[in-house]
């Protein structure tokens, strides 16, 4: 799976632009606030549909126009794919794939698969839970796209049951109704949350012990509030769940808020048994994030038999010689775009196959 082609209007800080890219690596070089990233954001948001940067849409329309555009061309199994995306301040955003309008973001996700790594991501360690369940659920929305649905309708339910918590009146009968429906969706994302991070650490592991030389074991657990267990179907967890709720639910009255449910769920990341967020040197942290990442892209080519495409946005800034070779070293196979400040990063990939970009005031030479 590579992008072969890009082509913006109105984009940021572009007027308009389009470029052709390598199907290898690709290297945006230029000053900090030429548009580099936004090259990568643009790209990002062909595959999820929104930023990685904003949660505003509109923030993505170049000052004092109206619309923005953005075209990407991709191969995927050996065959062209178009995906376009119009974003408008006066009304609803606009996608197609293959010139076939989308209604719902689920009909995006799995399209054109990517994996974004920008420096917050070297904070996934040490950062909040909420971190890192954001990261477990944008990657098994692009494998499992009905995924997505299940945790906006999550959400949604969760918002409401909040709100009958915090009223005068609490009717219990709606409660009920909110339960059942929370457990529903709920049961199906602690289901794929469970397999998922089954997965990704092993991958981890294996990645992790090559970065360090066989030196650090690496493990992942799914740290849950219903004891999820492996033998477990949706239907053992939609159980679990519907009763962990029901016998708190006095506390969450008191609370006025729900207290259990995947919206606390967290992961534990151990090297050699120690908690690296806790214990861990901030050189431990940045590998087992990268270990986390790199995992990431392996369980997209198991799952889906092609690589995804790999955005690294200013990441050799904040690793050191050794951890950017062996970074380097992992793109066999990878499409990947690459955005620094520093124009000495070019001696990274002497003897590799690189199409290097120079980006000045939302203009690409290349």
């Amino acid at each position: 799976m590579y992008v072969k082609s890009l082509k913006l209007i109105n984009f940021r800080n572009y007027d308009e632009a389009h470029l052709n890219f390598n199907k290898n690596i690709n290297l945006l070089l230029g000053k900090n606030g030429q548009g580099k990233t936004n090259i990568l954001e643009a790209i990002y948001s062909l595959s999820i549909g929104k930023s990685f940067r904003t949660n505003r849409d509109k923030d993505l329309i170049k000052f004092d126009k109206k619309n923005s555009y953005v075209g990407g061309l991709f191969v995927k199994e050996e065959d062209d794919n178009i995906i376009e995306v119009v974003i408008r301040k006066d009304s609803k955003k606009g996608i197609k794939v293959n010139k076939i309008s989308i209604e719902k973001i689920s009909q995006l996700l799995g399209n054109l698969n990517v994996v974004v790594f920008s420096p917050e991501d070297l904070k996934l360690v040490k950062e909040g839970p909420k971190e890192r369940r954001k990261f477990i659920d944008r990657e098994i929305s692009q494998i499992i796209p009905m995924y997505y649905n299940y945790i906006l309708n999550y959400n949604k339910i969760l918002i409401q049951r909040n709100k009958l918590l915090k009223s005068n009146y609490i009717n219990e009968n709606l409660l009920d109704i909110y339960d059942e429906r929370l457990c529903e969706y709920g049961s199906y994302i602690y289901f794929y949350r469970r397999d998922f991070i089954k997965k990704i650490g092993i991958l981890a592991q294996l990645i992790h012990k090559k970065l360090t030389d066989e030196i650090e074991e690496l493990k992942i657990k799914y740290i849950n509030q219903i004891d999820v267990n492996f033998d477990n179907t949706c239907e053992d967890i939609r159980d679990k769940f519907l009763k962990i709720l029901k016998s708190n639910r006095e506390l969450d009255k008191q609370n006025r808020t729900t207290k259990f449910g995947p919206h606390r769920d967290d992961i534990n990341i151990l090297i050699n048994s120690l908690d690296v967020r806790l214990y861990g040197s901030q050189g431990q942290q940045r590998t087992a994030s990268i270990s986390l990442k790199l995992s990431e892209i392996e369980l997209i080519k198991e799952e889906i038999g092609e690589y995804p495409v790999l955005l690294l946005d200013d990441i050799f800034s904040e690793l050191d010689q050794k951890r950017q070779q062996l970074l380097v070293d992992s793109f066999e196979h990878i499409q990947v775009f690459i955005t620094s400040a520093e124009d000495t990063h070019k001696r990274i990939f002497e003897n590799k196959d690189v199409s290097i970009f120079y980006i000045e005031k939302g203009r690409a030479i290349y």
